[in-house]
């Protein structure tokens, strides 16, 4: 395909010969490395991950679709002097939302208080409007968690066209409660027994870290845009990017399989409740970003020319982020990294998907 008609409707027969050129297997692959041994995204249930074939599905209908896309991300960082958000998210965020408006995407990213400054001077780097960021309220910041959903309800209605797709990029939610644990459908039932000792009540429905600290007070509750789709019938795609189990969309899998594939922490209470259409799981979160915008890019008939898209502008906006706040989600240290990798692992993973793609057009 012309890159010219890049931002045209694709009929289903040219999005089927697009797809048919991309290596999905191994793009799926670099995906799911995972050097940090998080656990989940190298996890294989009777020999193939838990989001086998979910990367191609999700890049193909945001490639069909897409036409008002919010993108929520943020992980809080509570440090000992403030609250902040760290590198996992926020470059894979601003990734995807440059591919997409590229194609003529209208795009919004939504976040927290404490993030939204940090993945402003992101988009200002990439040359992206910044005024695409905005923070949801916090209950703690705000008159009451009424405010916070009557905010929720307005960004919901937006001007102009309706949201076609909500994308969370490792973004925190809510972990089970008993409702949620038995309303999943599973081919053989689990002791409840079972799940309420691992998850003790007070530790139900609330968004955890990795080591089981609480976030709750931390994180504006942007997981109810996703149960607002269900709750009002709403024709929005979901889709959701995690690499832990505790992130917005986990709650797609099973609670036992991501208890199962999860090699640290207590990873019981930790997994995230709410589901989304499409999850894809990476080792980092930015990863999978990465490889769906890349996929989308291609599908679309998109040139890679920004300098963006490609892992020095990649590490540049890391030193940006980590200058305006941000720091390593692992570390906790304010360092141009992601998860504790080095910057050679990292961005060599994104430099192979590039190449992936780029050999697939």
């Amino acid at each position: 395909m012309p890159n010219d008609s890049s931002n045209r409707p694709l009929t289903s027969t040219q999005l089927s010969a697009a797809a048919a050129r991309i290596p999905w297997r191994e793009l799926e692959s670099l995906t799911h490395r995972d050097p940090g041994g998080r656990g989940l995204a190298s996890f294989l249930s009777a020999g193939e991950p838990l989001d086998a074939g979910a990367l191609q599905l999700g890049s193909r209908e945001l490639a069909a679709h897409a036409r008002a896309v919010a993108i929520i991300t943020g992980f809080p960082i509570d440090l000992a002097d403030r609250v902040t958000a760290e590198t996992d998210g926020p470059p894979g965020a601003l990734y995807l939302a440059e591919v997409l408006q590229s194609l003529g995407v209208s795009v919004a990213i939504v976040t927290d208080p404490a993030a939204a400054p940090i993945l402003q001077a992101g988009a200002t780097c990439m040359g992206i409007d910044p005024g695409i960021v905005h923070a949801c309220p916090l209950p703690i910041y705000s008159a009451s968690s009424a405010e916070c959903e009557s905010w929720l309800a307005q960004f919901m209605r937006r001007s102009g066209s309706p949201w076609s797709h909500f994308i969370a990029i490792e973004r925190p939610g809510p972990s089970h409660t008993v409702e949620s644990f038995q309303g999943q459908r599973r081919p053989v039932p689990i002791p409840l027994e079972t799940f309420q000792t691992a998850v003790p009540e007070d530790d139900r429905d609330r968004c955890h870290n990795m080591r089981g600290e609480p976030l709750h007070v931390h994180v504006a509750p942007t997981h109810r845009l996703f149960e607002l789709i269900t709750e009002l019938n709403l024709p929005i795609t979901t889709i959701a990017i995690g690499d832990g189990g505790n992130e917005l969309g986990m709650g797609t899998f099973l609670w036992e399989d991501l208890v199962a594939s999860i090699a640290t922490g207590p990873a019981g209470k930790i997994c995230c409740r709410v589901a989304a259409d499409m999850a894809l799981l990476a080792g980092t979160s930015n990863w999978g970003a990465y490889a769906l915008a890349l996929a989308v890019a291609n599908l679309r008939g998109q040139k890679l020319t920004s300098p963006w898209l490609q892992p020095a502008g990649q590490q540049l906006l890391l030193e940006t982020l980590v200058a305006a706040g941000a720091v390593d989600g692992r570390t906790r240290l304010a360092e141009p990294t992601v998860d504790g990798l080095t910057s050679e692992d990292y961005l060599s993973t994104l430099a192979k998907m590039i190449m992936l793609v780029v050999t697939a057009v």
